[in-house]
């Protein structure tokens, strides 16, 4: 234990300018360090000489040691000098005696290049097969070199190379070919990122609810020509429903409100929760779903369709769809009725429904089931000032385990009158929360708290 006293004395010597060495091992011996080194006249040249790099070696008695390399780098720091006194009866205990700045120290010499390459000079012996050092006879003493001519037959020869490695620094980066997947935008200009003028909240239990859009948006809606009737579309919507999904939404208003027009429209009314129980959807301004027990209508469900019979080979995985959309287009001149019903009606859960991919987020007022339906209302109304969950929002722990067993043994039943009946048609057409039907489907799959869990159907929720 290290007792300060504050009665000692301070010297600080702040004009005194110093230049640190991190040295890669335990100084025992100072003149044994400063040999490594090469001697306080070469540490002097080095420091002179500003960006020439230290040599360090580790054995500088041997002309053929590889030196390992100290790089200097602009510090910010002081050197502090303490002298602490130790008793002889108990030597864990330690009492500083004083403490000054001995100096600021400005560069610093750190060595990070690699300084396991060495050749010794060691050969084994013809005579005893042991293991010999020949640095003697290889290394010249003085002037005299009569040894050389008088045995040259018995000298190894020993010519290790000046360079082990074209570097000495290891490389983390992954080097390999860049693939440019169209040709056409290699030698294009490169353009502006897109801006994105929406709220994405954080879900939180203390955080505000935005009230009103941002001011790049509100600038946006005053300098951009914007269809006032296409906002005031969507605005109606959110009075009538004040959470929804990008694709829910597209559903009812495809024909009133442009795709393109969606993503610019959308923050003006409605700011983007990004996880919490209502991720991915898109909350009314001024509208706290966590003081509404209503809103456990309109919270998520992520679905995932499991792997037992032969669903994984009917239900493709989650993908990007473009090619196969334009493929089908050139086939039939358009995407068939049955595919675009299905487009259309993705984001709505019922009894005849087979998902489009794999993983779909459903909002559970979208999920047309007696059954889940009797559940929620048998969700017990809280007591005034019951604030909700900020996992499970408004529902029981494992409700959304429950409501996915229902659905996926109607996912089941419909795949298996499907094959009996002898249909063909490929689901693998998905969905994009911020794209339209060619793209992904929209919310992530690694918000849900469920990957590759097994779900019990023993359990029901009761009231």
């Amino acid at each position: 234990m290290m007792e300060y006293n504050p009665k000692t004395a301070h010297r600080h010597s702040l004009n005194r300018e110093l230049t640190c060495v991190e040295y890669p091992g335990v100084v025992v011996n100072d003149d044994r360090m400063l040999d490594t080194l090469g001697g306080l006249r070469e540490i002097s040249a080095t420091f002179e000489h500003g960006k020439r790099r230290l040599e360090l070696r580790f054995r500088p008695e041997c002309m053929y040691a590889k030196p390992v390399y100290g790089d200097p780098a602009a510090a910010t720091a002081v050197a502090l000098k303490l002298v602490v006194r130790r008793r002889k009866s108990n030597p864990e205990h330690a009492e500083v005696k004083s403490v000054h700045i001995a100096g600021t120290v400005q560069k610093i010499y750190k060595f990070g290049a690699m300084c396991d390459f060495q050749q010794l000079p060691a050969f084994r012996s013809r005579d005893t097969g042991k293991a010999e050092c020949l640095y003697d006879e290889l290394v010249p003493k003085g002037a005299d070199l009569s040894y050389y001519t008088d045995k040259p037959s018995q000298l190894e020869y020993f010519l290790p190379p000046s360079s082990f490695s074209r570097n000495d620094i290891v490389n983390k980066l992954v080097l390999r070919e860049s693939k440019i997947t169209n040709p056409q935008s290699a030698n294009a200009r490169p353009g502006k990122s897109r801006q994105k003028h929406g709220l994405y909240h954080s879900f939180s239990m203390h955080n505000p609810i935005p009230t009103e859009p941002s001011k790049l948006c509100q600038e946006m809606l005053e300098t951009r020509l914007i269809a006032k009737q296409e906002l005031e579309i969507l605005r109606q919507a959110f009075e009538t429903r004040p959470i929804w999904t990008k694709h829910a939404l597209r559903n009812v208003i495809q024909l009133q409100v442009k795709n393109d027009m969606m993503g610019v429209l959308l923050p003006a009314v409605a700011f983007f929760y990004v996880n919490g129980p209502w991720r991915s959807t898109w909350v009314r301004f001024g509208y706290d779903p966590r003081k509404d027990f209503e809103a456990r209508m309109f919270q998520m469900l992520d679905f995932r369709v499991r792997a037992f019979d032969a669903m994984h080979e009917t239900i493709k995985v989650k993908r990007v769809a473009t090619v196969k959309a334009n493929k089908l287009h050139h086939r039939f001149g358009t995407a068939p009725q049955d595919q675009l019903t299905r487009n259309v009606d993705s984001s709505v859960f019922d009894e005849d429904t087979i998902p489009p991919c794999r993983i779909v987020f459903y909002q559970y007022c979208d999920i047309h089931l007696k059954k889940i339906k009797e559940m929620l209302s048998k969700v017990p109304t809280p007591m005034g000032g019951t604030v909700c969950d900020e996992r499970n929002g408004w529902l029981p722990n494992r409700f959304d385990e429950q409501c996915r067993n229902i659905m996926s043994e109607i996912v089941a039943n419909n795949i298996r009158k499907r094959n009996q009946a002898g249909g063909n048609i490929e689901t693998d057409v998905s969905f994009s929360e911020e794209g339209d039907t060619t793209t992904e489907f929209e919310g992530n799959e690694q918000d849900s708290g469920s990957e590759g869990v097994p779900y019990s159907s023993e359990e029901e929720y009761t009231e």
